[in-house]
């Protein structure tokens, strides 16, 4: 049985409200503010919105796999104290198995 989080439940899900840091080459090349942001709930396709936290500028939208994946992090060890920092997929590192 797998379980599924509910992102959105009542907009508090485990993903609204946290902050990011975005370190993607639109951001190191177009900085806004800090790039900062806070998680908001999105529209479909997306799961969530980057919204810049100093000037309330929308930075991006939060891919529903993406979301999960913080969201199952944060409902197994909860909240992250250190903020997540948000690349572009290109950029991970490749995995040695």
């Amino acid at each position: 049985m797998s379980f599924e989080p509910d992102l959105f439940a009542n907009d508090t899900g485990p993903i609204v409200g946290l902050r990011v840091k975005l370190d993607r080459p639109i951001d190191r090349d177009q900085p806004c503010c800090r790039n900062l942001c806070v998680i908001e709930p999105g529209r479909p396709p997306y799961a969530g919105a980057l919204v810049c936290i100093d000037c309330g500028k929308r930075r991006g939208w939060l891919s529903q796999t993406t979301a999960h994946w913080i969201a199952s992090v944060a409902v197994r060890f909860g909240a992250p104290r250190d903020l997540i920092v948000v690349r572009a997929a290109e950029e991970l590192p490749a995995q040695d198995n």
